[in-house]
């Protein structure tokens, strides 16, 4: 989880860096540097929660007595340790689902935490806010952001 925070932190730094924004000057016009620090604040946000299934997956895999399939299974219960009792869970499993589970929802309070905190220093809430409802009702400012979007899509883990 540090690790995540930290490398949120630093795209923040870098991204502050690079994108000298005026927040003060918002019309009914969202800018192109509003909508490129947006993309690169939702592009830190969906990295981090990729994350989340990656250790929640490590986790299973160095667990012995504990599969992707089992917790495919449980997961609908959560911890609810009447819910997993249900399904069949013994002692064990309703622990590990808890340790899961606990760990699920300490990454996305980080996540949340850096989100509020990208947006009121790299977007500006009023421009996050503006962005936010303009992508579900605006087609134009939707196509910009789409496009600026590929522009800086996260590289390929391929190469």
């Amino acid at each position: 989880m540090k690790k995540m925070l930290r490398n949120g932190l630093i795209a923040f730094i870098a991204i502050l860096g690079l994108n000298v924004q005026s927040a003060f000057a918002q019309d009914a016009e969202i800018s192109d540097n509003t909508l490129y620090n947006y993309a690169l604040l939702m592009q830190v946000v969906e990295q981090m929660k990729a994350e989340i299934s990656t250790a929640v997956q490590a986790r299973i895999d160095a667990q012995d007595g504990f599969d992707g399939k089992r917790y495919s299974e449980l997961a609908s219960a959560g911890d609810n340790e009447a819910k997993l009792k249900e399904l069949g869970a013994n002692e064990f499993e309703i622990k590990f689902m808890g340790i899961l589970v606990e760990e699920q929802e300490e990454r996305k309070a980080a996540i949340k935490e850096v989100l509020n905190t990208l947006a009121q220093k790299m977007v500006g809430v009023a421009n996050y806010k503006a962005v936010k409802s303009a992508l579900s009702s605006d087609a134009d400012v939707k196509a910009r952001y789409q496009e600026i979007e590929s522009r800086i899509a996260a590289p390929s883990d391929d190469a």
